[in-house]
C-alpha cells in the first residue's frame, strides 16, 4: 500500500471510530429487545436451519420479514459475546467501517483520489447512518450497502476485462443472493448493475450488444429473486407481503400513496444532504396521510424533477454524478411505497443504501471543483480545506452525540418525544415505559398526548385503559374502552375488559347490555360461552345487590393493541 493510500485509510478509520465509539456502552434498545435479547432462536447455534425456515420476527409476533443471514449473524454475535450488547456494537462498527472502505474503493475506481476520499469521508461521518449503526438489528442495512458496493466493484472490474466470464457471473450472483438474505432491499442491486452499464461502463459497442452480453447474468439474478420470494412467502406462512402497512399509507390506492410519499421527498433530500435534525420516529402526526395535493407535494415534485434533470444533464459529461443519482433513486425504491406499501413511511436507517449513491454524486460534483481549487491561490486552497474540515467536524460530532440516544429504551423514546413531538407512537412508547417505572402521573400525561395526537388509533386507548383497570381505576378506563370500540367494534378482549370494569363499578345493567352487544360481534363458541357467563354474573350480582368492587371478572388475554 502506498503512503497516500495508507494515510487516507487511517484517516477514514479515525473518522469512523470518532463518529461511532460513543455508542459502545449502549444497551439493547428498540427492536433489539424482541428480535435479539428476548428471542431464544438467536441464543443458540444448534439449529441453524431455523434461521432459514422461520420468519425474522419471532413468536408470539405474527410472521413478518425474512432475513436469515441477519438472524444467523445475531446468533453468532450472541455466542461470541455471551449475550452482551457490546459484541453487537463492535460488530456494527466493524461492518460500518468495512462498508465505508468499500465506498472508497468504488469511488476510487470512478474518481480521482481526492474526490474519492471526500466521498468516503462524508459517508463515514454521515449522521443519518447512526440509526443503522446504533441498533443491532439494523446491521442488515449496513450489510446490504456493503454488498452493493462489492457487487458494483466486481461488475465494473469484470467489464474492464476482455470478456465477461461465467466466474464473474457466479461471483456477482453470490453477492446478490447474500444481500437479499440479509434484507429484502438487496433485490434492487440488479438495478445498480444496469445503472452502471448505462452510465459509467466504458464500451463503444452498441447498447443492445452490451446488454445482450450481460443478459444471462440479469436473467439468473431475476430467477434468484423469484426463488427468494417463493421461499420467503413459504417461511411467512403464505403471506407474500410479509409486513403490516404504515398508518399513513393504510387504505390508500397507488395514486394516494404517491401523493403521500411526495411529501416525504423533501425529507429524503434533507436527511441525505444536511441531516442536522434527526428523529427516531416519523409516525403520525409527524408524517400523515395526504388526501390532496399541497405545498409539500409541490416541493417533492420539484426536487424529483431537479434530480431527473441533473441526471440527464450529467449523463455524458459527468457520468459518475448520473450514476450516483441513479443509485440513490434505486436505493430509495424499496421504501418509496408507491407500488407496494411497507410498514414505514420514513426511517433514517433505510437511507443507508441510498446515501452511498448520494456520496458518489457529491464526489462526482467535487471532482471539477477540486481541480479548480488546486489551480487557485494558496488562500483559496486553505479556505477549501478549512471548509471541508468544518463539515467533517460537524458531521462527526453530530454522529457521536446521536449515538447516545440509543443508550437504552427509555432514553431513546424520551429523546424521540423531543425530536418528534407530534409522533403518537413515541408518546405511547414513553408512556408504557414510564408506567413500568412507577411514574404513573407522567405516564398518564403521555398516554393522553398519544391519544390526542392520533385519536383514530385505538391502540393507545386500550393500552391505557388496561393499565388503569389493572391498577383498580375502572372509572376512567370505561370511557377509553368505549371510545376504542367506536373505532373498531371487532375487539373481543376490549369488550370483555369493558364488561369487567362495569361489573367492578357496580353498573350491572350496563355490563349486561355490553355483553349482549358483544354477542353480535363474535362467532367462536368459547367467546360466546364467556359472554353468556358475563351476562349471568351481571344478573346474579344485580339480584343479590352486590356492592361495587365485589365482583371481579378477569377478562381474556389482551389483543394486539397496535390499532392498525
Amino acid at each position: 500500500m502506498t503512503r497516500p493510500n495508507l494515510f487516507a485509510g487511517l484517516a477514514l478509520a479515525g473518522l469512523c471510530l470518532a463518529a461511532t465509539v460513543t455508542g459502545l456502552g449502549n444497551d439493547y434498545a428498540q427492536d433489539d429487545l424482541p428480535v435479539i435479547k428476548q428471542n431464544p432462536i438467536v441464543h443458540q447455534l444448534t439449529s441453524p436451519g431455523a434461521f432459514f425456515s422461520e420468519s425474522y420476527w419471532p413468536k408470539p409476533f405474527p410472521p413478518a420479514l425474512y432475513r436469515p443471514l441477519a438472524t444467523t449473524g445475531f446468533a453468532v454475535q450472541w455466542q461470541l459475546g455471551g449475550g452482551s450488547p457490546l459484541a453487537f456494537r463492535l460488530a456494527s462498527i466493524l461492518m460500518y467501517a468495512t462498508a465505508g472502505f468499500a465506498v472508497f474503493m468504488l469511488a476510487r475506481l470512478l474518481l480521482p483520489f481526492g474526490a474519492a476520499w471526500v466521498a468516503a469521508a462524508l459517508f463515514m461521518i454521515h449522521p443519518v447512518h447512526v440509526e443503522a449503526v446504533a441498533v443491532a438489528v439494523n446491521q442488515s442495512e449496513i450489510m446490504v450497502g456493503l454488498l452493493a458496493c462489492l457487487t458494483a466493484l466486481c461488475y465494473l472490474r469484470a467489464r474492464e476485462g476482455s470478456e465477461f466470464t461465467a466466474r464473474h457471473g457466479a461471483t456477482l450472483f453470490a453477492l446478490y443472493l447474500a444481500a437479499t438474505l440479509f434484507k429484502e432491499s438487496g433485490l434492487v442491486i440488479i438495478g445498480l448493475i444496469v445503472a452502471a452499464e448505462l452510465t459509467i461502463v466504458r464500451d463503444n459497442r452498441p447498447l443492445t450488444t452490451r446488454l445482450a452480453a450481460i443478459r444471462p447474468l440479469l436473467l439468473v439474478m431475476l430467477l434468484g429473486a423469484t426463488s427468494f420470494f417463493a421461499i420467503r412467502t413459504l417461511a411467512l406462512g403464505g403471506d407474500p407481503v410479509g409486513t403490516f402497512t404504515a398508518e399513513a399509507l393504510a387504505g390508500q390506492s397507488m395514486g394516494g400513496r404517491a401523493i403521500t410519499m411526495l411529501a416525504v421527498v423533501p425529507h429524503w433530500f434533507r436527511l441525505l444532504l444536511w441531516p442536522a435534525n434527526l428523529q427516531g420516529d416519523y409516525s403520525p402526526r409527524e408524517i400523515e396521510q395526504a388526501a390532496a395535493w399541497g405545498i409539500d407535494q409541490t416541493q417533492g415534485a420539484l426536487l424529483l424533477g431537479l434530480a431527473v434533470a441533473l441526471t440527464i444533464l450529467t449523463w455524458k459529461r459527468h457520468p459518475v454524478v448520473a450514476f450516483g443519482l441513479l443509485w440513490t433513486g434505486i436505493g430509495l425504491f424499496p421504501v418509496s411505497n408507491v407500488l407496494v406499501p411497507t410498514g414505514i413511511v420514513l426511517a433514517e436507517r433505510t437511507l443507508f443504501l441510498p446515501s452511498i449513491g448520494m456520496m458518489l454524486t457529491i464526489g462526482g460534483l467535487a471532482e471539477p471543483l477540486m481541480a479548480r481549487v488546486k489551480a487557485a491561490t494558496p488562500l483559496v486552497r486553505w479556505a477549501a480545506v478549512a471548509g471541508l474540515t468544518a463539515i467533517l467536524v460537524m458531521g462527526t460530532t453530530r454522529s457521536a452525540s446521536r449515538q447516545r440516544v440509543w443508550k437504552d429504551q427509555i432514553t431513546f423514546w424520551y429523546q424521540t418525544t423531543i425530536d418528534a413531538p407530534f409522533s403518537y407512537r413515541a408518546r405511547h412508547a414513553l408512556a408504557q415505559l414510564l408506567f413500568q417505572a412507577g411514574a404513573q402521573g407522567r405516564a398518564e400525561r403521555e398516554y393522553r398526548l398519544a391519544i390526542a395526537l392520533y385519536p383514530t388509533n385505538w391502540g393507545p386507548m386500550v393500552d391505557f385503559a388496561d393499565k388503569l383497570r389493572l391498577d383498580g381505576q375502572c372509572a376512567p378506563a370505561v370511557p377509553l374502552y368505549r371510545q376504542a370500540l367506536t373505532l373498531s367494534s371487532e375487539q373481543t378482549a376490549t369488550r370483555a375488559s369493558l364488561i369487567a370494569c362495569l361489573l367492578d363499578l357496580g353498573h350491572y345493567t350496563e355490563a349486561r347490555s355490553a355483553a349482549r352487544e358483544a354477542l353480535q360481534h363474535v362467532t367462536q363458541p368459547r367467546a360466546i360461552g364467556l359472554l353468556q357467563t358475563y351476562i349471568q354474573t351481571a344478573d346474579s350480582a344485580q339480584a343479590v345487590g352486590a356492592l361495587p368492587g365485589t365482583v371481579k371478572l378477569p377478562p381474556p388475554p389482551p389483543e394486539d393493541s397496535s390499532g392498525s
